[in-house]
């Protein structure tokens, strides 16, 4: 069980949201050190996350409206074939409300820390200036590359996942199935990724992929990796006024994930928030 305040997460509610990813591992994995233990407690943390800031959303009286929530379907339903936005839920063997019930959450986590982390007019003149002159050099190779990311808490189930897309699973359908990085929600679609953009643990394995080829699991201090490069192309090194919407949004970055943790703590601290262990 998880309780936030009034809020309440029951140990069946936990194993039917665990249940996906679930289905990755061995049902005879047991004992108190094993990859199910790991992947359900990385889980565990991660939902009690979720709660506090939901429970931060009713404070600020934010919600996500029908309109939203259509907005973000269409817009990632655009990227299946006719058919195939409903054969991932067949494959999944999750329903399209329990679905859309949890992208709703994932709009309404996303809009609470922008409310709370991001303030209007937070990136000034002078802040972008500086971040220009520091990295201009990290663009000078002029190669970019699109690429798609899966993110798992664990190797065991990394190198599961790595199976099933090279037994020709999509890999898209995979990543909003299994992974836990934002870009999930788009099918592990990071968009173009220039060279100083990633730590160098994870650019270096990135960058020597062909356009279609997977990376073997890549670990970092943030999980287990999978990538797959959709794309190269050469491009100039940008000027500052080229650079700006660039530019804004890693400096938006840095301060979101600078400002998160104490963030967090804080809120954590103003709920009564109980967390049972057992039910992993």
């Amino acid at each position: 069980m998880i309780r936030v305040d009034n809020h309440v997460l029951t140990l069946a509610e936990f194993n039917e949201y665990f249940e996906p990813s679930s289905l990755n591992f061995d049902s005879r994995d047991g004992g108190d050190n094993n990859p199910l233990r790991e992947a359900r407690t990385s889980f565990l943390l991660q939902l009690v996350e979720e709660m506090i800031i939901i429970r931060r959303a009713e404070e600020l009286h934010l919600s996500i409206s029908a309109e939203e929530l259509d907005e973000a379907v269409r817009d990632i339903q655009k990227d299946y074939p006719q058919a195939g936005f409903e054969d991932m839920f067949l494959k999944q063997a999750i329903s399209l409300e329990a679905w859309k019930e949890r992208l709703r959450k994932r709009l309404l986590i996303e809009k609470v820390m922008r409310k709370d982390l991001l303030k209007e007019d937070s990136v000034t003149i002078e802040e972008m200036r500086d971040y220009y002159s520091k990295h201009r050099e990290d663009w000078t190779s002029g190669e970019e590359l699109r690429a798609r990311h899966i993110l798992l808490p664990t190797e065991d189930q990394a190198k599961k996942v790595l199976q099933r897309l090279k037994d020709g699973e999509t890999f898209s359908t995979l990543a909003r199935r299994y992974s836990i990085a934002p870009e999930a929600e788009f099918g592990g679609d990071m968009g173009y990724v220039a060279h100083g953009e990633l730590p160098i643990c994870l650019e270096t394995p990135l960058f020597t992929l062909r356009p279609g080829e997977l990376s073997p699991v890549v670990k970092s201090p943030y999980g287990f990796h999978i990538f797959q490069v959709i794309e190269k192309r050469e491009t100039p090194v940008p000027d500052i006024e080229e650079s700006v919407e660039r530019i804004k949004q890693e400096i938006l970055k840095a301060k979101i994930e600078a400002a998160y943790g104490p963030w967090l703590a804080e809120l954590r601290s103003r709920y009564h928030v109980e967390v049972n262990m057992e039910i992993i």
